[in-house]
């Protein structure tokens, strides 16, 4: 009894809504002709037509009615009005029961906050939605959206486009995809094959989140950053970018990576986490696990800092550097590469406890790779030129292990102690030309039938093989 009440109840709830449906309404036209075919009554309009439904109205040349239907095609000129609303195709067709327009061979919808074109497109008046396609192009004085496919809200100004889509505001070029565009949030979010260009930098990535009224963009997926300024590009899995602030945040696999048009020497630095300050000067910091890479110097510490500008680079949390056969560790190192070639290594010692003094490893050539020359000092100065020594200084209660040979024979070793030692190199021998030691002078000379005697590692020797590799 309960069932056949509720279907009872259904059917007039529906034949009530049927019967109360709004028809649509045939104002004027100059001709007008009418039929009925298969059972359909079909009446056809012509010259200076209007149809009206609600606060709905429709121009056209000519237009064929199905009046059972509540729907009517429209040819020629088609207008449609709804308040602040105009929509204009030369081809169209109504549909009264649902308030819905379609238009094709070109259509444009005006309201005071846009205006939106394709080749063709759906209107819903009673959702103010439109679905555009083809050719797709919104414009309002705050933006510009080109698109295959774009779904309009009228009442929120948001906008949901697809294929090839380029948004353009006062404070970016977006092209991705797909683009979710919020006018009124100021947001932009963009995924797949995304791209943004702003003031200073292109970023590449899987997806993006950028907000025009405050600058700044967030990105996730394969991101790339170009700085337009110059030859620097950063590569990541998520970012963070602040143009106002000129920063930006990498993480997860980050990567700088700097060309010299120049030359042929590559910078490439890789660490978890790096941050870029696009001020004056510009500067970057990589945090955990820094890898540096420039030609044959090589570099692995807890933080590092690149100076673009002035070609330097700040190593800290136990650094470890590789300069030809040179291995060198202290706490902190800082080395000049001036032009993208290595001119100077400084190792400093923190005076703060439980720190290590500066060393410096040089290994024998591929007849003695088993010697290695050792510097053990409080700070340690390395000069190169032309990707060679040039000369070394160990200031700060210096000592040293340094192996002698003539005509590519070994011939003993040296171990000296003094205040500061200075090492001077001849590259056309490529061997030591000169030692000098300075206060509290020791030494000691053992000829090669004595070595085993000798000692032959200072304390904090420690030779290592895990240099960085590119990636």
């Amino acid at each position: 009894m309960i069932s056949k009440y509720c279907l009872i109840v259904f059917l007039i709830f529906s034949c009530t809504k049927i019967f109360a449906q709004e028809k649509v309404e045939l104002i004027h036209a100059d001709s007008l002709s009418g039929s009925t075919e298969n059972g359909v009554t079909v009446r056809i309009a012509s010259g200076n037509v209007q149809f009206k439904q609600g606060n709905i109205t429709v121009y056209c040349n000519s237009a064929t009615q199905y009046i059972d239907q509540n729907k009517v095609e429209l040819r020629g000129n088609v207008k449609m009005y709804q308040d602040t609303l105009s929509l204009f195709t030369s081809r169209g067709i109504y549909y009264g029961n649902d308030k819905r327009a379609t238009g094709e061979n070109g259509v444009t919808l005006k309201d005071p906050n846009a205006t939106l074109r394709a080749n063709s497109g759906v209107y819903y008046f009673n959702e103010a939605k439109a679905e555009f396609h083809g050719d797709v192009i919104i414009v309002n004085p705050e933006y510009k959206i080109t698109s295959s496919h774009l779904t309009y809200l009228r009442n929120t100004e948001d906008s949901f486009a697809k294929g090839n889509v380029v948004v353009t505001t006062d404070s970016a070029v977006v092209t991705a995809e797909n683009i979710d565009f919020y006018k009124r949030q100021f947001k932009t979010f963009a995924y797949e094959k995304v791209v943004i260009n702003s003031d200073s930098t292109i970023i590449y990535s899987d997806t993006l989140t950028h907000y025009s009224d405050k600058k700044e963009s967030y990105a996730a997926g394969n991101v790339k950053v170009e700085s337009i300024n110059n030859n620097t590009v950063l590569f990541g899995n998520a970012l963070e970018n602040y143009e106002l602030k000129n920063y930006t945040k990498l993480s997860g696999k980050s990567k700088l990576v700097q060309i010299d048009k120049k030359t042929p020497d590559t910078l490439y630095i890789y660490s978890s986490f790096m941050e870029a300050f696009r001020t004056k000067p510009e500067y970057y910091i990589a945090t955990d696990s820094v890898d540096v890479i420039r030609t044959n110097f090589y570099a692995k510490c807890g933080r590092g800092i690149y100076f673009k500008d002035s070609a330097k680079v700040a190593l800290e949390k136990e650094p470890i550097v590789w300069q030809d056969k040179m291995q060198i560790t202290g706490d902190s190192i800082y080395a000049e590469l001036p032009g993208n070639k290595l001119q100077s290594i400084f190792v400093r010692k923190l005076n703060i406890p439980n720190t290590k003094p500066s060393f410096m490893i040089s290994q024998g050539d591929s007849l003695f790779i088993d010697r290695y020359d050792q510097i053990r000092s409080r700070d340690i100065s390395v000069y190169i030129s032309d990707d060679k020594a040039d000369s070394i200084r160990a200031m700060g209660n210096a000592s040293s292990v340094y192996f002698i040979y003539e005509e590519k024979k070994a011939n003993g070793v040296n171990n000296s102690e003094g205040e500061n030692i200075y090492i001077y190199f001849d590259k056309t021998e490529n061997n030591v030309s000169k030692i000098r030691i300075e206060k509290s002078v020791k030494g000691a000379y053992s000829p090669e039938t004595e070595t085993g005697k000798a000692s032959l590692m200072l304390p904090g020797f420690s030779p290592r093989s895990d240099k960085p590799v590119r990636r």
